[in-house]
């Protein structure tokens, strides 16, 4: 009997440790990034998906490729979408002439080629301003916003970057290190190298400064000549999360005076500001990153949920 017993027990665990393997192997399909990439005429674009659950975009700021990977680890029953924009990390501007507009195509098409119809979209600083071009030109692909200090459009009364000048020099001169720590210390503080090291290592750190020519030369550019006016922000009929860093106004007010323009002027903006940060939130702290984009998209479900990676 004892002998049967054991028989049982062992049929038993062995079943249940192949179910619990099976199911970590589900789960660890999930949570692996599969890597895609989409050419265009103008550009090479890589892009990642992960996870399953109501599809969601990530749309990374400029001078760093990667300010959204610790975000996208950290988010929990979506499909998450993380794209590398073009003339950034694994993606290519074939032209040196791109438009906001032109991200924002990259972006949807992105999205179209997972065959995804809808998805909340989150943007992080220049990223914010493709996802709001976004939310007019391609409308019918955005369920909701969140917009982490925009780039652009600018507020009407928003003060000058103090640093911007001295970078800006120092990049005509061709000292690009210089141009870039000047930049991140005006926007994010004295710490921001440390956010990065710790986050993306010392490569992620020198991938960043690398990019530098591009931001400066490219990516500045074409924010500077991106209208995005009064009848454009009107359009945005999608609801936005507009979220400021508690710890940006130490180094520059424009990030909180942009967003309290923008909940003034969007038909349906709420307005939050996330303790301990800067404008380096995605990186100093990515699990309240993560938790406030959960807990504001929460809130507006898809009507037909698209929950299959294909």
């Amino acid at each position: 009997m004892d002998q049967q017993v054991d028989t049982l027990t062992h049929r038993f665990l062995h079943a249940r440790v192949r179910r619990l393997a099976r199911g970590a192997s589900r789960t660890a399909l999930d949570l692996t990034p599969t890597v895609h990439q989409l050419e265009f005429p103008d550009a090479g674009i890589a892009f990642w998906e992960s996870g399953t659950g109501e599809p969601l975009l990530l749309v990374h700021g400029g001078l760093c490729a990667d300010w959204f990977l610790p975000v996208a680890r950290e988010l929990q029953g979506y499909r998450v979408v993380r794209t590398h924009r073009a003339g950034y990390g694994r993606s290519r501007n074939l032209t040196g002439t791109l438009t906001v507009l032109d991200h924002a195509r990259h972006c949807a098409e992105a999205l179209r080629s997972l065959r995804i119809e809808r998805a909340h979209v989150v943007g992080h600083s220049s990223g914010a301003s493709v996802a709001l071009q976004m939310a007019v030109t391609h409308p019918e692909l955005v369920r909701s916003l969140v917009l982490i200090e925009p780039a652009r459009p600018h507020a009407p009364d928003e003060p000058p970057v103090p640093a911007m000048p001295r970078a800006m020099n120092a990049v005509a001169g061709g000292r690009f290190d210089d141009g870039f720590d000047l930049f991140l210390r005006a926007t994010c503080g004295p710490g921001y190298r440390e956010a990065f090291v710790r986050q993306l290592g010392p490569d992620g750190l020198a991938e960043a400064m690398g990019s530098s020519a591009y931001f400066f030369g490219h990516d500045l550019p074409a924010l500077s000549e991106w209208t995005f006016g009064i009848r454009e922000i009107a359009a945005v009929r999608q609801p936005v999360l507009l979220v400021d860093g508690a710890e940006s106004v130490y180094f520059t007010a424009a990030y909180s005076q942009r967003n309290r323009a923008l909940a003034c002027e969007l038909p349906n903006a709420d307005h939050v500001c996330v303790p301990g940060v800067t404008h380096a939130m995605p990186l100093q702290d990515p699990v309240a990153v993560a938790r406030t984009i959960e807990g504001f998209v929460r809130r507006y479900p898809f009507t037909v949920r698209q929950t299959a990676r294909r």
